[in-house]
This record gives C-alpha cells, structure tokens and sequence, in this order.
C-alpha cells in the first residue's frame, strides 16, 4: 500500500505535496530512524552494535541509488556511502575486539583448539587492563570511546540523511529499482565465479558484496514472504561463515602483530595460527559452494525472477 508522508504547505490554498513511498522509500526511511534510535541508546555497546548494523543496511540501499540516472543523486549516495563506511571505521576499536573473542570460541566450538590453548590466548590477547580504580566492562568502555568522541558528527550525519532522502528515496522508478537489483545481483556473482579460496582480499570483498545482497532482497521479502524470508536466511548464512572467516584473519593479524615473546610462555601461537588457518579453509570452502547455489541463476533469469516479485507487489498496492 502507498503511504502518504505529512503533507507540506499550510491552509491558506498554497500547494500541498504528497509523495507515496515506495519500496526503497520506506527502507531508506525505517533505516535512518533505526540508526537514530541507535544512537539515543545508553548501553554504549549496544548501541555500536545497533548503529554498524543500521550503516550497513543504509550503506546497501545507497548501492542501489548510485544507479540512479540523476547524476547528481547518484553521485549524493556515493558520497553519503563513503561518510558511512568511514563513521563505521571509527566504531569499530570495539567490535575487533568482541571478533577476536568470536574467532577463539569458534575454534573451540569446532574441536580445533584445546579449550586451555583458548584460555591462555584469551588472556594473552586481551585488552590492556582497566586505569586503576576502574572495573572492567566486557567492551563497554571500548565501545563508549569510540561512540562519545564521534556523537555529534554522527548526529549532523544523520541529519544530512534526512534531509536528503526526499532525493534519495525518490531516485529510481520500479524499473530502475529492478535494474539496479540485477546488476547488483550479477556484481556479488560474478565476484566469486573465479574466487580463490586461499585469496582473504577476495573473500572480504564478497562478504561485503553479500552483506548488501542480504539487505536489498529484503525488499522483495514483502511479495513472497515465507520465500523471500527462507532467501534472506540462507544471504545471513553465507554472511556468517564469511564474517567468521574475516574474523579468523583479524585475529591471525592480532597475533602477528604482537612480537613473539617468551617460547616457555605462548607455546599457543603456533597451534592457535594452524587451527585458524584450517578453520578458514573449511569455511571459505562452506562459503563458496553455499554461494554457486544462492547465485545459480543468470542475471537474466534473476531479472524475469525479480520483475514478478515487483509484479506482485504492484498488484497489491
């Protein structure tokens, strides 16, 4: 159904515009408002949680947008993506941390490390202790210096957002959105079509390729909603086991980073990088045959696939 915004104007006979919403409208719309409430959140680590998820969703819709044929618009979305990509950068500190955590409880989890080899790589790869008097907070103080410095940056971005999603929002027509679906389906395709297991570049590449896939095609969720659910569910499957293997390199990089102390004492290093390094193969290997069944279909095939779905969303509105 069309949903009218409030209208503009007032009641002295000027001209009052109304504007339905569309598809990618109103996701544009409920993620801004998302990020925002994000952003109002007193739990600092739920918050950047809340907030890096809102960016990515809004950082997907964008790609949509810089198919635009508005030159200008397309070019306002590029611009808007790249603020969010590096406003992410910067709450980030906090999540490498939860991701190193992530990466040594999956290796456990998988029988490919010793859960006293976790233990003394959990403890060695720790954060420096809390400033004397302080008590620790499992990432809170983490996530709180890389939110409070940044508030009000993020609080001019997101009204930047608003005011531009009147353009943003309206930039594509339906068959402009199903073109733009096409070729972004066809990007994340052809991204793993020759894909080396072996190539960590590569692969993060396509995880972000999927993260986008993952939240355009939930727009097409609304025309076939136990298909287009079980469809975005197998897109967050595929995401995961990328997002695990990328979290293996961050910690494989922590490790290497740090100067090799003592032998006596971290005699977990060498196994720790072996479990990982077996643990990714098996997970890019997972990820790959998962994604040649997801992106079976040629883009053309993707496109008459798609086009129904729009078809029937039309029809119901």
């Amino acid at each position: 159904m069309h949903e009218s915004r409030p209208p503009h104007g007032d009641d002295a006979g000027f001209p009052v515009a109304h504007r339905p919403e569309g598809l990618l409208d109103a996701a544009l719309t409920r993620a801004v408002a998302d990020a925002a409430a994000a952003l109002g959140i007193a739990d600092p680590v739920k918050a950047v949680h809340e907030l890096r998820k809102s960016f990515k969703q809004l950082r997907a819709l964008l790609r949509l947008v810089q198919h635009a044929p508005d030159a200008a618009v397309a070019a306002r979305a590029r611009e808007l993506r790249g603020a969010l990509a590096e406003a992410a950068r910067r709450l980030a500190h906090a999540r490498d941390d939860a991701a190193r955590r992530d990466a040594l409880d999956d290796l456990v989890a998988k029988g490919g490390l010793a859960p006293a080899l976790r233990g003394a790589a959990g403890r060695a790869l720790a954060p420096a202790p809390p400033r004397r008097g302080k008590v620790a907070t499992g990432g809170r103080e983490e996530a709180e210096a890389g939110l409070t410095p940044h508030r009000a940056e993020l609080e001019l971005l997101l009204g930047q957002f608003v005011a531009a999603l009147p353009a943003l929002g309206g930039a594509l027509s339906d068959k402009m959105l199903l073109r733009a679906l096409v070729a972004e389906y066809a990007r994340a395709r052809r991204m793993a079509r020759k894909l080396d297991p072996a190539d960590e570049d590569g692969l993060h590449e396509l995880r972000k390729a999927v993260v986008a896939q993952r939240y355009q095609m939930e727009l097409m969720t609304p025309a076939w909603p136990a298909l287009g659910t079980a469809w975005v569910s197998e897109l967050q499957r595929l995401r995961d086991r990328l997002g695990k293997h990328q979290d293996l390199s961050v910690l494989i990089g922590h490790i290497k980073a740090r100067p090799p102390p003592a032998r006596a004492r971290h005699a977990w290093r060498a196994p720790l990088i072996a479990a990982a390094r077996a643990r990714q193969q098996r997970l890019a290997a997972a990820a790959l045959r998962l994604h040649a069944r997801l992106f079976a279909e040629k883009p053309a095939a993707f496109h008459r696939r798609i086009a129904a779905y729009m078809s029937a969303i039309s029809e119901g509105k």
